[in-house]
């Protein structure tokens, strides 16, 4: 019979610096310069700078030199050299992992494990106080002016720390038969649900009635994403009306016109408001066209101009006088209204008249500084008499 002999597979098992499972092996992506956590430890965000480091040492195997489970070898250890190594790698990621002026309290530290230890005996704060800070917040969070997302954010932060610190109920019974476990989740659960509702805001009251009264109640996430949709839906109701007005005024500012009964379109003018025309084809504003309205006692200007100098035309032939001009007195208005009727009767006849001299300049001077040329015939015939009764 042949002598037992190993396997061959124990007798080549390789070391446990370079099995790829074992908490000595340090793979060549690994380097002292790495920084796990996104967050640094500052002294006030211990439990959260705590956690997130418990999970990135988990995931490069290395959780073990830090909570005690591998001590520190003899120095005729064949794994001393190995574990030197994996301690100050872990030394290097802890000290990348903290603000600088708690780096340089723990420079002179070179057990993993020692440095861990004194960032807790540090930071950590008791349970009890802890836990009644988190109940005060709690108790205080309202959604106030901020979004449902941001409110419900808090409240997931705040009650997952508070939650860590309740302690967990265990089935006692020798075959679980209560489901305690799942109904303390449950319960916790609820609690966190009821408390995201108090504080909504007022303006909620009515989903809130609505989830209350549900049976049985949904679950968080259920209630967020209810309470978001509500929201959403009012965001969208408050920004229809703005909306369609801003279309509806632009598109008639764009085309100039306005959709009437029927489906017809008409002109819309956005100074009057009337639908027989748009605003740049107003003659108030730009003018009337020649011979616009010949006949009707319309003027037959284009231009704003032209219709403020036929209006003058047609006003009263009082109105030719200069503004400010000195008054007339009887016998000069005697002496030009015996003028002019003179002209008048040498047009009609065709016999020598008596010639009547023209008004000199300085009869001129006296009627104001009107020339006689420029004042139209009276409205009236018939010989003068003197008398004027202007002067009552």
């Amino acid at each position: 019979m042949a002598p037992h002999t190993p396997s061959s597979s124990k007798l080549h098992s390789p070391p446990p610096y370079e099995d790829q499972t074992s908490p000595y092996f340090l793979p060549s992506s690994d380097n002292p310069g790495v920084q796990l956590v996104t967050q640094q430890l500052n002294g006030s965000n211990y439990i959260n700078w705590n956690r997130s480091m418990i999970t990135a040492l988990m995931a490069k195997n290395k959780l073990a030199f830090v909570d005690g489970s591998i001590q520190r070898p003899l120095h005729s250890d064949l794994l001393y050299a190995q574990w030197l190594r994996c301690n100050s790698m872990v030394v290097s990621w802890l000290r990348n992992s903290v603000v600088p002026e708690i780096s340089s309290s723990i420079m002179y530290i070179d057990d993993a494990s020692l440095i861990w230890s004194d960032l807790r005996d540090r930071f950590s704060q008791g349970n009890f106080a802890r836990i009644c800070q988190l109940k005060q917040q709690l108790l205080t969070l309202k959604q106030g002016s901020e979004d449902v997302g941001a409110y419900f954010t808090k409240l997931r932060i705040l009650w997952d720390e508070y939650k860590d610190f309740q302690p967990a109920r265990w089935c006692t019974c020798d075959s679980c038969r209560c489901h305690s476990s799942r109904k303390w989740s449950e319960f916790q659960m609820q609690e966190c649900s009821m408390q995201f509702l108090i504080g909504l805001n007022p303006s909620y009251s009515q989903i809130r009635s609505q989830i209350i009264s549900t049976t049985p109640l949904p679950s968080l996430q259920k209630i967020f994403a209810l309470v978001l949709q509500e929201e959403r839906q009012r965001s969208i109701e408050q920004q229809s009306p703005v909306i369609s007005t801003e279309i509806q005024g632009s598109m008639i500012n764009a085309t100039g016109t306005a959709r009437g009964r029927g489906g017809k379109g008409k002109f819309l003018c956005t100074n009057c408001g009337k639908t027989s025309h748009t605003v740049d084809k107003l003659f108030e504003l730009i003018g009337y066209p020649p011979g616009y309205g010949r006949g009707r006692g319309k003027s037959q200007g284009y231009s704003t101009e032209g219709n403020r100098s036929i209006n003058q035309m047609s006003a009263p032939k009082a109105a030719v006088f200069p503004q400010g001009s000195p008054a007339l007195s009887t016998s000069d208005m005697a002496k030009m209204i015996s003028y002019l009727q003179t002209q008048m009767q040498v047009s009609s006849s065709p016999a020598p008249a008596q010639q009547i001299s023209a008004p000199t300049k300085a009869d001129v001077y006296n009627f104001g500084g009107v020339s006689p040329s420029v004042i139209a015939s009276p409205p009236f015939s018939g010989s003068f008499t003197g008398d004027c009764d202007w002067e009552g």
